[in-house]
């Protein structure tokens, strides 16, 4: 990756000598704007672009350049890469569109093009994007006409996108952000964002990396290389609905993820998620403060409705406020007298005019040890206060750095001063208290997780009786179905898991013979029909022989009603456990992320409410015990309004070993276990019932 961020030289084919066509801009941005390098055009005709010299076929180049970037019609671009790879060109970016992104008839174009790279061992970068910009060196591949960019910035991008990241690169200008390297990778065809990511890791001039994604390519790769990164990623993953999908698969070819395996693995790798562009930037701004570590709070306000507004804002992210103490209140009437507004946090300021005091409030204000963050509002007439508000935002970076504690400013003045402030002001200001507190949250969540992703612990790896599984694969394979819940129970205990025994019968005649341990559950046993409850293929709480031939002589001839009629393969007979909170435990190969595992509340409620937390497999004990905080049963499992408290480290063990099979089996297209009953904690868990099916 390092020659497209740094190369000696360039050679931009379809740049036009006659008119400003898009190849011609290129050039112009890189000869305008101080790019060192040597940087050559090739066209149909031979001139001069702005001292750099263009030529009419790629073999009069009179060096090889490090990159060619082609920007030319989709059809010509095979020819014009083979023409690169005989000129011994290893690194190319193609800009142009018309790829399978248009029509997916353009497929064989692409082939074309994969081939050619593979036989001239090219690298190469889009189609359909517009390559790569490092602001330190002047070097810009996109079509678009940038202004000057200081040098020295430590913010990276990578989007799939160039207009998004176009449109961001402008709102980073406008909130003083210097960006330091940008790489649009569009259709992603050959380089994709992981090769883009793990470089950026590795470059020691970035120290924040943000992207623009609709879809990944190799998301496990991705997000192996997120936990692994001291960096903050702070990414925009569109492409969430199935609406959009369709969206993107026409502008990038983008393959939209399942938007909650999405977030459980940007949980786990400790990945900042932005809604949309005000968190996006708002994100970048916080994070390059001192992170939040806890979530206790301090606000500081010159207006007193602002005040207000800001503990509300508080309080819808999990923040508390500190109650200041006695001493602190003493040092406050030594910094300036105290008249009518009270000293409590929130701390009302709008008695004060001199700056020099807010300055020495906010100092004293980070000092106290159980203060973890503040929010500052401040509300100025920019006509008289102006230069007195830069000073003292200069003042408040100072203070940042002496002290590591973060400081969200919120302004309020008139629009063409925020404006003006935001762009030319080093410190991140936002404008209103809800933003303020939001961009404290998102570094606090950060910090939070990051904490999390760090003590994950190492996979304690289980065995897993691959032989019983392959049986049963094979088995049901021969027969065209899927596993009887007797199976997938066997499945499950390959896994190591206890699931509760149970007895298989065809008949109620049968039933009647065995030695069975009162009170049991029947189920039926059946092939197409997998969740047995909808068909009236359960029964609880049987307390005896007659009873139980009763029940399956009942559901026989429920069954004659029902179309289609379900195969009856036989029934189970299972034991009646303890009660405790049924529980859910679940997985599957994600076609994009792999195998990931999923927890949370079950039994009939698992489709009504939808608690459930997801992880990439295999997940660590550590990991699964986050992924039951993350419930909203969690409460109930820890024994809320005087109920039991549930055995967390069982429940938190079958997840581990769910993970561990679906990593161990990737034939196991799904497993479902529910209900988990989570008996009292010491008690365990019952597995009593299993759903799998095979790829």
């Amino acid at each position: 990756m390092e020659k497209f961020f740094y190369p000696r030289s360039m050679v931009v084919i379809g740049a036009s000598v006659t008119k400003m066509n898009l190849g011609h801009i290129i050039v112009l941005n890189n000869r305008n704007n101080g790019y060192e390098g040597n940087i050559y055009g090739v066209s149909r005709e031979e001139g001069d672009i702005a001292g750099a010299h263009v030529y009419d076929s790629v073999d009069k180049i009179p060096e090889v350049p490090d990159v060619a970037i082609i920007i030319s019609p989709a059809q010509t671009v095979p020819d014009f890469m083979e023409a690169c790879g005989k000129k011994g060109i290893t690194h190319v970016v193609i800009e142009s569109g018309g790829f399978s992104e248009y029509s997916e008839g353009q497929q064989t174009l692409e082939d074309k093009i994969l081939e050619i790279a593979d036989r001239y061992n090219i690298r190469f970068i889009g189609p359909n994007c517009i390559g790569t910009v490092n602001f330190d060196i002047k070097m810009m591949m996109p079509f678009g006409f940038f202004p000057l960019t200081p040098a020295g910035g430590r913010v990276a991008m990578i989007t799939q996108s160039g207009g998004i990241g176009g449109s961001y690169l402008k709102e980073f200008g406008d909130n003083a952000i210097i960006p330091g390297k940008f790489a649009s990778i569009g259709n992603k065809l050959q380089i994709d964002e992981v090769d883009v990511l793990d470089y950026l890791i590795k470059d020691e001039k970035t120290d924040i990396i943000t992207m623009y994604l609709e879809g990944f390519k190799r998301g496990r790769a991705f997000l192996d290389l997120a936990l692994l990164s001291d960096k903050p990623l702070i990414v925009q993953k569109a492409n969430r609905s199935d609406l959009a999908a369709k969206v993107a698969q026409s502008h990038t070819t983008a393959l939209s993820a399942d938007d909650a395996v999405v977030d459980g693995g940007f949980q786990q790798a400790a990945v900042i998620r932005a809604e949309d562009d005000i968190d996006f930037i708002n994100a970048v701004k916080i994070i390059r403060l001192p992170l939040m570590k806890s979530r206790r709070v301090a606000v500081l306000s010159r207006s007193g409705g602002h005040a207000v507004l800001t503990v509300d804002a508080c309080a819808k992210f999990g923040f508390s406020l500190v109650d200041f103490s006695p001493a602190f209140i003493e040092t406050l009437k030594t910094i300036y007298h105290m008249r009518v507004i009270a000293h409590q946090n929130p701390l009302d300021l709008g008695e004060i005019f001199d700056y020099t005091i807010f300055t020495k409030i906010l100092e004293e204000t980070l000092k106290l040890p159980d203060v973890d963050g503040v929010l500052f509002n401040h509300l100025y007439v920019s006509s008289y206060e102006s230069e007195m508000s830069r000073d003292f935002l200069g003042n408040i970076g100072r203070l940042v750095e002496q002290y590591q504690k973060p400081v969200a400013v919120t302004v309020n003045t008139d629009a063409p001063e925020l404006l003006n402030i935001s762009k030319s002001q080093g410190y991140p200001i936002f404008t209103t208290p809800l933003m303020a507190a939001k961009a404290l949250d998102i570094s606090a969540t950060y910090y939070e997780e990051k904490m999390a992703r760090d003590a994950r612990g190492k996979n304690v790896l289980s065995s897993v009786d691959m032989a019983t599984i392959d049986k049963i694969k094979n088995h049901c394979l021969a027969e065209k179905r899927i596993p009887l819940t007797d199976e997938a129970l066997q499945i499950a205990e390959a896994a190591g898991l206890k699931c509760v025994a149970g007895v298989t019968v065809k008949s109620a005649k049968e039933a009647s013979k065995g030695n069975l341990n009162f009170p049991v559950a029947v189920k039926l046993l059946s092939r197409n029909a997998s969740h047995k409850s909808d068909v009236g293929g359960v029964r609880l709480k049987i307390q005896n022989h007659k009873k139980l031939a009763e029940a399956i002589s009942d559901m026989k001839k429920a069954f004659k009603n029902i179309t289609p009629q379900p195969t009856i393969d036989g029934f189970l007979i299972q034991k009646m456990v303890a009660e405790g909170v049924e529980c859910f435990v679940g997985g599957r190969q994600d076609p994009v992320f792999g195998p990931i595992v999923i927890a949370g509340l079950g039994g009939i409620f698992l489709e009504i409410f939808k608690d459930t937390s997801i992880r990439l497999a295999p997940v660590t004990k550590n990991e699964a015990m986050d992924m039951i905080k993350q419930l909203q049963a969690y409460p109930v499992l820890q024994g809320a309004r005087g109920k039991m408290k549930a055995d967390m480290d069982a429940f938190s063990d079958v997840i581990c070993r769910v993970s561990q099979l679906l990593a161990t089996a990737p034939d196991i297209a799904e497993i479902d276990l529910n209900p988990v009953i989570v008996h009292e904690k010491g008690k365990g868990v019952s597995i009593v019932d299993s759903r799998v099916f095979f790829k």
